[in-house]
């Protein structure tokens, strides 16, 4: 018969930090609930892999590329789409696309600091968020060069009616820019 642990408090602390949060809890709690013999929970901890593999997920560097979708529009047809890439090291490109837009509408936009509904504040000035006016078909692309944007940090993008104040609540549509 396999002797169980009877604690979690036995385990070598430096084996679980090679692990997730939410597998440590796992291991944790299997072993305190007496579901997982203690040589199999050793072995599994001491693998030289488990090691290998979180060592690499913590030092994956962010890749720096974003990217947000407005599915619809408020108050007018459309939907649109955003991606921004580093562009050296100080500088990202932002590139919003618009699609089933009114025909020949004037849209602006900016990329702003926070989260959809937070009213933040936007990264760079108006003008270095060019002006979009629609095409026939009603789609339209417009690009700007703003400042690098930070990962942890959370980002949005607004899209509004040239010449309307700039808030979330006027706003066409926002969306959350997601790291990539």
């Amino acid at each position: 018969m396999v002797p169980l642990l009877t604690t979690p408090w036995s385990l070598t602390p430096i084996f679980l930090t090679t692990f997730p949060p939410i597998m440590r809890q796992f291991l944790l709690r299997s072993v305190l609930h007496r579901v997982v013999p203690a040589t199999a929970l050793f072995a599994a901890l001491s693998h030289p892999l488990a090691a290998q593999d979180s060592a690499v997920a913590a030092t994956k560097a962010p890749s720096g590329k974003w990217s947000a979708r407005i599915v619809s529009f408020n108050g007018i047809s459309g939907n649109a789409e955003i991606a921004v890439e580093p562009k050296g090291d100080k500088e990202s490109r932002g590139r919003l696309i618009v699609r089933s837009a009114p025909i020949n509408r004037q849209i602006s936009w900016d990329i702003v600091a926070g989260s959809c509904g937070d009213e933040g504040r936007t990264i760079a000035a108006a003008a270095a968020f060019r002006l979009m006016l629609t095409r026939n078909d009603g789609s339209g692309e417009a690009q700007a060069t703003v400042p690098k944007l930070e990962a942890g940090k959370r980002y949005y993008v607004r899209v509004f009616q040239q010449g309307e104040p700039a808030t979330d609540r006027s706003a066409f549509g926002c969306a959350n820019l997601s790291e990539s």
